[in-house]
């Protein structure tokens, strides 16, 4: 086979159409002898043809194959008639009028054989050329790029919220329609969405790697970057659901009202790591309104769950936008949304309990000020956790270990240096997972030359959780253990040690930690997934270390084993047993705590009073 460049494209498609392996009522449209290039994307290119009955009608022809980057021929025909459905039901859906799927062989430089792979069987080989074509209605694209790779926009209207507003409602609705079907579209960008000049509206098109679910959940990752959402790109989730076809749409809806950046970049190019870090804050669209914003927001929440839940929550409120900012609107299309969205205000209007907090929306400035307040509380909180934690952990392994004759071993003094350079870079998020792995192998290397010791599983256990300031205060306060043992002070810490009391401290360590964690899941400074682990693992810790202390016990009552000195200096049980009780106490304190508080800030504020209304 041989190789192909755009020349060679060229002739194959002249010669499959000249010899009616295409479509039959249609021609490709030729310019200065060569088929009319209209569009190239990924690995797809797109070329005009016409009616042979009305050479007027212009139509595009979608071709994949030919850098050799085609989908399963049971995919390329299910994707095929999910968009054939949905376009017959909407008029926001690009039209498809057929398909073919052609398995071509070669003779040197010429075809020597043709299979249509729809009609006969075939098995393709890397011989062969596989080649899906897709005939659709010809649209406008409404983004492009010039010689420099530089995107604009092909309408200057779309940079105007009036008519973004109205590109919104329109796809929208043709995305309600696809997840009212239960398929997901996976690939919303500004380069699938079209301009009909003949409808005047917006279509949604190219449902290439679209999918049907039975249940409304997806597991296949498949995403742009900087469309995809987050629980795909930061894979936080075994599945996904039509949210995020809603931040995929938000994000459309960011860059047409932001001169096409993407956030926290200058330009059409995501900056990945400022994008999906879930501690960012979008900055507003320059030209949208504090309605339009607090609506993109909403559909770009880092977490799924705080993102509208369907498109017709959406669609109710960017019809509220429209309302609020004197957006002149069709007739039509309102009426068309007030159909669609009419179970959701149903639902809303059947529950009567709205309280003030609900009616009041915050401005940008006082949602960044909020921001700025969580902001300083989460930093000095972690200022307080490490510094807490760096000077407990040494009392801790002080009380612990009877001896610290490894620290005469160099192979230990570099383990803290590396666990503290792991935790950079966990913060940073970049190389941490395969320096983690390192750490881990060295510290069993350390194990293996020194023996097991209590700053061992520390370090290892804070590596594999993958908290910055838990490693960071490990590390730390391993130096500080190691530097108390080579100066012999404070001689004091002896005391814990002598009398077998490291495992008091061992609590105090574990409470500390637990109350850590929930200042990150209070501040949402942790993902769901993790936030979900670390409380499922502490309900199930104390547990575990309780029965794990019991069994340990009978078996050297038994004399079928006598417990390490490492392991007994922890008493599991009384251990176990005081943690959980310390973990309920405090959690009926914070209960407590909040029963005395105001259910919210609006509190005892009537809804109708002068201040609330300004």
């Amino acid at each position: 086979m041989p190789d192909f460049d755009r020349t060679l494209a060229e002739q194959i498609i002249s010669e499959l159409d000249a010899n009616g392996w295409l479509f039959p009522q249609f021609q490709i449209t030729t310019e200065n002898n060569k088929p009319k290039l209209i569009g190239v994307g990924g690995f797809s290119s797109v070329y005009e043809m016409h009616n042979l009955e009305r050479p007027e009608l212009a139509f595009a022809l979608k071709v994949t194959g030919f850098e050799r980057h085609t989908v399963s021929s049971e995919e390329f025909w299910s994707t095929g008639r999910i968009q054939w459905v949905l376009c017959d039901e909407s008029r926001y859906i690009v039209r498809i009028l057929d398909a073919r799927e052609l398995l071509i062989s070669f003779d040197g430089d010429k075809i020597s054989g043709i299979v249509d792979a729809k009609s006969e069987s075939w098995e393709e080989t890397s011989e062969a050329l596989h080649l899906q074509f897709v005939l659709m209605e010809k649209l406008d694209g409404i983004i492009a790029k010039d010689r420099f790779r530089k995107a604009y926009l092909s309408n200057s209207a779309l940079s105007e919220e009036s008519e973004v507003l109205k590109l919104a409602l329109e796809i929208g609705q043709a995305l309600n329609l696809a997840h009212g079907y239960r398929i997901l579209h996976r690939d919303i960008k500004l380069e699938n969405v079209f301009w009909d000049p003949i409808e005047e509206i917006y279509k949604l098109g190219d449902f290439g790697i679209a999918k049907y679910t039975e249940d409304g959940n997806a597991e296949t990752v498949v995403y742009t970057d900087g469309y995809g959402a987050p629980e795909i790109e930061r894979r936080l989730y075994d599945y996904y659901n039509a949210t995020a076809d809603i931040y995929s749409l938000g994000i459309s809806l960011y860059l047409l009202l932001n001169e096409l950046r993407f956030p926290g970049s200058e330009g059409y190019y995501p900056k990945v790591e400022v994008q999906y870090d879930p501690e960012y804050v979008f900055p507003a669209p320059v030209h949208a309104s504090a309605e339009m914003t607090r609506v993109i927001w909403k559909m770009c929440s880092f977490r799924s769950e705080d993102r509208y839940q369907d498109m017709a929550e959406v669609l109710n409120d960017l019809v509220l936008v429209g309302e609020e900012t004197e957006v002149d609107m069709p007739e039509e299309l309102v009426d068309q949304i007030s159909m669609t969205t009419e179970t959701f205000h149903q639902e809303k209007e059947s529950d009567g309990n709205i309280d003030a907090e609900q009616k009041y929306i915050k401005t940008r400035a006082e949602i960044k000020e909020e921001q700025r307040i969580l902001d300083s509380i989460y930093r000095e909180g972690n200022v307080k956790y490490f510094i807490f934690l760096s000077l407990l952990f040494p009392i801790l392994f002080k009380g612990m270990q009877a001896d610290a004759t490894e620290i005469l071993n160099p192979l230990f003094w570099i383990l803290p240096i590396a666990v503290l350079f792991e935790s950079v870079l966990q913060r940073i998020k970049e190389f941490h997972l395969f320096f983690g792995i390192m750490t881990i192998a060295f510290a069993g290397l350390s194990i293996y030359e020194t023996g097991l010791t209590f700053p061992h599983i520390v370090m290892i256990i804070c590596v594999i959780v993958g908290c910055p300031l838990l490693t960071a205060s490990s590390a730390v306060g391993t130096g500080l253990w190691m530097l108390m043992e080579y100066t012999g002070k404070p001689g004091f810490v002896e005391f814990f040690s002598r009398h077998d009391l490291g495992w008091i401290f061992l609590i105090v360590a574990m409470l500390v930690i637990n109350r850590y964690f929930n200042l990150r899941i209070e501040l949402e400074r942790t993902t769901s997934l993790r936030a979900y682990l670390g409380v499922f693992v502490y309900d199930k810790m104390f547990l575990v270390m309780t029965a794990a202390g019991i069994v340990l016990l009978i078996l050297q009552k038994c004399g079928v084993m006598t417990i390490p000195d490492i392991i007994a200096r922890m008493h599991l049980v009384r251990t176990g047993i005081i943690s959980f009780v310390g973990m309920v106490l405090f959690a009926w304190w914070d209960g407590w705590l909040d029963d005395d508080e105001p259910e919210s800030e609006y509190e005892g504020v009537d809804a109708d009073d002068s201040e609330l209304d300004e």
